[in-house]
């Protein structure tokens, strides 16, 4: 059995050094802890992380195996062109870029937080950096299957002439770190 440490879950927020809206939502998370165990799914109260939902997703992860997207808010859908609630997120991943990504929502699901900078192009050609906080629930199905919350601080920009959607999205982020929550 896994020992998390919720110590070490605030030491890895302060090290990964993450933005005023990801912090804030990786604090409501901490908040959720039941002493050194990781929060479940249900003590998460979307109402308060309101702001939050439009770049709110949360996975489904069977480490090793699979990650199938449960919930995807309103921004990451303008952002990527589609909704894909329900859908096989590897399937969806360009096939050179699937290992990495799986390697990425399956640390994150045994007991880590990770934070992600992704690169994207908006329709008027200007780079857009994003960050992403990606934080673990405690719930294990039987299958082994875990939950994955997962926060982008991008949100599409509205002109008189409709949403300034991104053109050109990375398919996986370009930087990567993460700090496991174990107790040392």
């Amino acid at each position: 059995m896994t020992v998390f440490n919720q110590a070490a879950a605030v030491a890895a927020l302060d090290n990964l050094s993450f933005g005023p809206e990801n912090l804030r939502l990786a604090q409501y998370w901490l908040s959720l802890w039941n002493g050194d165990a990781l929060p479940l799914r249900a003590a998460f109260d979307p109402k308060k992380a309101q702001a939050h939902l439009p770049g709110l997703a949360i996975f489904e992860v069977k480490p090793d195996e699979s990650v199938r997207c449960r919930l995807f808010g309103s921004a990451l859908v303008t952002a990527i062109g589609k909704d894909i609630t329900g859908c096989d997120w590897l399937a969806m991943t360009k096939e050179d870029q699937r290992a990495t990504r799986l390697f990425r929502y399956s640390s994150v699901a045994r007991g880590a937080i990770a934070r992600c900078i992704r690169r994207g192009i908006d329709r008027s050609g200007e780079t857009i950096l994003t960050e992403e906080i990606m934080l673990p629930f405690g719930d294990i199905a039987e299958d082994g299957t875990r939950l994955v919350l997962y926060h982008a601080n991008w949100r599409p920009v509205v002109f008189e002439r409709g949403t300034a959607e991104l053109s050109e999205i990375d398919g996986i982020a370009a930087e990567f770190q993460s700090a496991p929550l174990m107790a040392a």
